[in-house]
């Protein structure tokens, strides 16, 4: 991150440092577009919603648009970002059968290898996988290639790999020019004004406050760790999907999970509600009984940020070929991270084209 002098012009500037802005400077990179400057707000990288997910490395998702994005992200994860994977394995679980069934076609078509379980006996999964006793969907899919991303580390091996100038303490204060064909858009910054061929919005829940996003919907989901005496990371995670959806992932601490809340909330709300803890612990009850009585270790707050149809908007503005929007990630940032740089970065160099 540099301390020197903001520079006062660049072909690309970038608006958000979180896994959105970096990956797209990271993909820029590889592309051979090196005239970029990101622009973060905070003292460093990844300090709001990028830095405050469980780090679930999930690939098949509710939609087929964003499962490419997550298949492709975590096929990254497992090449060039390799440092910050560890391939675990998940167990996905349903109540429902027919959605089972919708989500092993989709993981057909997107070649994701997956093993099939339906009727799952009490204490099953805990015979298979100690650590997931308890649960018992009518039916699962175990997916091998599933794993875990180490959030700090994803972002630190981005930056290390982007030529971009990164400056931090940098906040937008707002855009200016740009009116006329070909003129240059002003980024004033509390570090300064920069003149910019394209602008990237990626400031994640923050967006439109400058550019007037499409409207957004911002929602709170609470984290919770647990003592947990197996003391082991080995093994799968699970997430249950349906009514009563939630997660458990072991880790060092004991054991990270949520029971996928969804509270409306502002951006930067990072504050636990009251409630949340109680309301979470009913909710382990039924899939992992034991858990639910385990002591707090400790409790934090994210939030995610929808478009409206719940796609992640990675495109140019229709009206402002000049600006690029990397925005409404769903929660599913770190897995989908290289990917979601690779088309913010193809629409980038479309921008600089045109």
């Amino acid at each position: 991150m540099s301390s020197s002098s903001l520079p006062t012009a660049a072909d690309v500037v970038i608006i958000g440092g979180g896994f959105a802005g970096v990956a797209t400077a990271w993909a820029l990179a590889r592309r051979g577009v090196t005239d970029v400057v990101l622009l973060e707000r905070e003292a460093a990288l990844g300090k709001h919603a990028s830095g405050r997910g469980a780090g679930l490395g999930r690939q098949l998702v509710d939609t087929d648009a964003t499962t490419a994005l997550t298949v492709r992200g975590a096929a990254l994860l497992r090449g060039p970002l390799a440092d910050a994977w560890c391939e675990t394995g998940s167990v996905l679980g349903f109540a429902d059968t027919a959605e089972a069934d919708a989500y092993a076609a989709r993981a057909a078509r997107f070649g994701v290898p997956v093993e099939r379980m339906d009727r799952v006996a009490d204490g099953e999964l805990g015979r298979r996988w100690p650590g997931l006793a308890g649960a018992a969907p009518a039916a699962a899919l175990h997916v091998p290639t599933d794993g875990v991303i180490d959030v700090v580390r994803l972002l630190a091996q981005l930056e290390a790999a982007i030529d971009a100038r990164v400056f931090t303490d940098a906040a937008v204060l707002g855009l200016e020019g740009g009116r006329a064909a070909g003129e240059p858009h002003l980024v004033r910054t509390a570090r300064g004004t920069i003149s910019a061929r394209v602008v990237v919005e990626a400031t994640g829940a923050w967006a439109g406050q400058l550019l007037g996003a499409p409207p957004l919907t911002v929602v709170k989901r609470h984290l919770f760790v647990v003592e947990d005496s197996a003391g082991t990371t080995a093994g799968p995670w699970l997430w249950q999907l349906g009514a009563q959806e939630l997660y458990v992932r072991r880790h060092a601490d004991g054991t990270l999970s949520s029971a996928c809340d969804a509270t409306p909330a502002a951006p930067g709300d990072y504050a636990v509600e009251s409630g949340a803890e109680a309301a979470f612990r009913a909710r382990l009850a039924t899939a992992q009984p034991d858990l639910a009585r385990a002591a707090l270790v400790r409790a934090w707050a994210c939030v995610r940020t929808f478009t409206r149809d719940r796609q992640m908007k990675l495109a140019r503005d229709s009206s402002r070929p000049w600006l690029v929007w990397a925005i409404g990630l769903g929660g599913h940032g770190a897995t989908a991270s290289p990917a979601i740089g690779e088309a913010v970065a193809a629409a980038v160099v479309d921008a600089l084209e045109g």
